[in-house]
């Protein structure tokens, strides 16, 4: 029986370090070569999260060692580096686009903006099994805003990326891991069938799908710490 479904939640995957308290979320190439070889021989596979919104909902049978690997903000350097290790494995993911920023720079970045994705790195993505979903039109923080700013982050970003990827956008992902009962509310009523937090933990029957769990990879993590995390449902600490 399965217990619950793990998420990983990776940022950044490339060689260029900074300086900064952001440098935590970004993996190298390298190491995220050996922990996706490492889910490989583990016996992991991937699931669409379509699969995992239905099996919180209605509960049944999944195979064992699924999980869902995913990428917030939508940076470049998923397309360069993250994605051809992904087919390597043959693995999907889903990414959470900044809609309003596709193609242009991450202005909220604490160590400084760094390229985004563009729409035909999107599309080619989208055509490698990839998903996507949105993490706001502009990567605002969506609890401090009036419900008509709220309703625009959440709602026009779901519309403009409908548009552009020809297809329906349902899973949305909370900008900085933070929300409440009126965010959650408002990207109900927008339209979307989930959403992603940055709490810990698996995803078992039963659970929030308005607050779905993710484990944070870190830069730093271990291979060791990678299979801890990945078994406990946590980072460490």
């Amino acid at each position: 029986m399965t217990k619950g479904i793990p998420v990983l939640m990776y940022h950044k995957v490339g060689p260029n370090r900074r300086s900064g308290r952001a440098e935590k979320l970004r993996v190298t190439p390298e190491k995220f070569d050996r922990q996706m070889s490492c889910l490989f021989k583990h016996g992991y596979g991937t699931i669409r999260v379509e699969e995992l919104v239905t099996f919180c909902q209605k509960g049944g049978k999944l195979p064992e060692k699924r999980i869902i690997i995913s990428f917030d903000d939508g940076y470049r350097d998923n397309f360069l580096y993250a994605f051809p290790l992904l087919r390597k494995y043959n693995f999907s993911a889903i990414i959470f686009l900044v809609s309003g920023c596709v193609g242009s720079v991450s202005k909220w970045d604490e160590g400084g903006a760094e390229a985004l994705l563009n729409w035909e790195e999107i599309k080619e993505m989208g055509r490698g099994g990839m998903e996507f979903g949105s993490h706001g039109q502009t990567h605002r923080l969506l609890p401090s805003l009036s419900e008509e700013e709220m309703k625009e982050e959440i709602e026009q970003s779901k519309s403009l990326l409908e548009k552009r990827l020809g297809q329906a956008v349902e899973f949305f992902s909370y900008p900085w891991g933070k929300f409440d009962e009126r965010v959650k509310h408002r990207v109900e009523t927008c339209g979307y069938r989930a959403s992603f937090s940055t709490r810990p933990g698996k995803n078992g029957r039963g659970e929030d799908p308005f607050a779905l769990r993710r484990i944070l990879i870190r830069g730093y993590d271990s291979r060791l710490h990678f299979l801890l995390n990945l078994k406990l449902g946590r980072s460490r600490i």
